[in-house]
């Protein structure tokens, strides 16, 4: 898959060079729109111009501020979509999860009653719009596991969307969790603030993630429903959801 990525920042550069690195074809684009491609010299990854992006991307992610998105969907580019894949990993009120150590999160401007996710699905008609890696913090990209099980990527929006983004977070490492439709993305941002404000009260710099799962029965209750199994610790903590 032809995937571009909107914003060369540190989580755009963590995504573009994960999924360099997963085997995907990347298309690197500056936020600073209608300034030329950047120098990128990473393997795997193609600087490219807006227009360029929004030609070739099979899926298009948006990396950037969440004011900063807002203005890429309102404008020409929210109507260049012929029902692609556009993937809303921004948090409004959150300059970056470092940002919360620094203290530098001044508050977006959103209607009362509407999340991000869905101000941006509701500016970009011709996109099929998830909501998706927004509780990912850059550092964490790379590193996906959290105690031997694979970190939980919440993903809300289109069914189309949320398809493509839970392959792509699959072969990323990540384990992809449904979590409805894009109104759903209110609650996707305020985990991402939650995760934000443990990471910046634990100085975790960003350090942190979510798991998801079912725990395991007591080993009691497995006996009794086995009694011909003898008992043993399981080989892995947790069930999927």
């Amino acid at each position: 898959m032809t995937v571009g990525v909107l914003g060369t920042g540190r989580m755009g550069m963590a995504l573009a060079r994960a999924l360099a690195a997963a085997g995907e074809t990347v298309l690197l684009c500056s936020a600073r729109l209608g300034w030329p491609p950047p120098d990128i010299t990473e393997p795997g990854c193609v600087a490219v111009s807006l227009g360029e992006l929004l030609r070739h991307g099979e899926l298009v992610l948006l990396a950037v501020p969440f004011p900063v998105a807002v203005g890429f969907v309102s404008g020409p580019a929210g109507r260049f979509g012929a029902g692609r894949t556009l993937v809303d990993a921004t948090n409004p009120g959150q300059n970056s999860w470092r940002g919360a150590v620094r203290g530098a999160n001044p508050p977006a401007s959103l209607p009362p009653g509407i999340s991000g996710g869905e101000l941006i699905a509701e500016a970009a008609p011709t996109w099929q719009v998830a909501k998706a890696f927004n509780t990912v913090p850059a550092d964490q990209v790379a590193a996906c596991r959290l105690a031997g099980a694979a970190v939980t990527v919440p993903v809300a929006g289109a069914p189309a969307a949320k398809a493509d983004v839970s392959a792509l977070a699959r072969r990323l490492g990540f384990e992809p969790l449904d979590a409805g439709g894009i109104e759903a993305s209110r609650h996707l941002e305020s985990l991402a603030t939650l995760l934000i404000a443990v990471s910046a009260a634990h100085h975790l710099h960003g350090r942190v993630g979510i798991h998801i799962g079912q725990p395991d029965p007591p080993v009691g209750a497995q006996a009794a429903r086995n009694p011909a199994t003898p008992t043993a610790a399981p080989a892995a903590t947790g069930r999927h959801l």
